[in-house]
């Protein structure tokens, strides 16, 4: 079977504007979006870490804010201090090495540790699946990284049951190449269903060294300002994102297998968009996070 195939013979997914793919485990259906440029996606950047004075042992909340009132205000200034310096210049050669495992082990956190890679290092994540549990199928990985530092977007799109190992092999080949793969939930949820899926086809598990769960971050920072932290209502109270009509999460694995059974495609449109804005929803939290951490660690600019 070329493709998978409507009734009355049309390619599913030929109007959502992308291509079919050939791989070893069959077709599946890609949508690629590079997007404008005007389009800001920051990240904190390595000063986040640099500025964390207590990853210094025995420097909490008050000696921090008293090193930072005599002008010790990150840890390269702190590295000249007669009692600290010779402790503040041993983080900075682990952050010069990039040694990450250590650093976590001196305290630092997850938002912290992103600095140390450029953006083409890093990749979004959002799964869309039949069910929570990973014996059922999953049919869609969006995937949002930089090329040249311009965002692009991708989306996998089994167009039919068959199709799903197609997609995944595809996405297991494009997340071995970065390092840092950010996530909402996704330490609960999408990485631990990708890798059973995965491992039920007898494809190789995805290595991605480093991973970000902003879902995490947004309980520690904003669990009281929010009425709850799902994503879209971290997007609405903190990035003034307006949820989009649409289909509502709950019946987006029925809609998926009337898709599968019909060919209709005005339901599955909705869920490839719902899936494009919470990858740029994530892209955005990272910034507004980081934020809050120098916020809160006392470096706000």
């Amino acid at each position: 079977m070329d493709g998978a195939l409507a009734p009355g013979g049309n390619k599913k997914g030929e109007d959502f504007g992308g291509e079919e793919v050939r791989t070893s485990r069959g077709p599946f259906y890609r949508i690629e979006e590079l997007l404008p440029g005007r389009i800001a996606l920051p990240f904190p950047g390595p000063e986040l870490i640099l500025n964390n004075l207590q990853l210094i042992y025995g420097i909490g909340p008050r000696t921090a804010a008293a090193l930072r009132e005599s002008g010790y205000d990150n840890l390269e200034k702190l590295a000249a201090h007669p009692k600290w310096g010779a402790a503040a210049a041993e983080v900075l050669r682990l952050v010069a090495r990039k040694e990450l495992q250590r650093l976590q082990g001196y305290g630092a956190r997850e938002e912290e540790l992103i600095g140390f890679f450029s953006r083409p290092e890093i990749v979004f994540i959002d799964l869309e699946t039949t069910g929570f549990s990973p014996a059922q199928p999953l049919f869609l990985v969006g995937l949002l990284f930089f090329t040249s530092e311009r965002p692009r977007l991708l989306q996998l799109l089994a167009r039919d049951y068959s199709e799903e190992a197609a997609v995944l092999e595809a996405a297991g080949g494009l997340l071995s190449r970065f390092k840092v793969a950010v996530s909402y939930n996704g330490r609960s949820f999408d990485l631990p269903y990708l890798a059973a899926r995965m491992r039920f086809f007898g494809l190789p598990p995805v290595r991605t060294p480093h991973h970000l769960d902003l879902v995490h971050q947004t309980r520690r920072f904003f669990r009281r300002q929010l009425p709850n932290c799902r994503l879209r209502t971290a997007a609405r109270h903190l990035l003034a994102r307006e949820e989009p009509e649409g289909l509502p999460g709950s019946l987006v694995p029925a809609a998926y297998h009337n898709f599968v059974a019909t060919g209709e495609t005005a339901l599955m449109r909705e869920i490839l968009q719902h899936n494009r804005e919470d990858l740029l929803v994530l892209a955005q939290l990272v910034k507004v996070i980081g934020e809050k951490w120098k916020e809160m660690t006392g470096h706000a600019d």
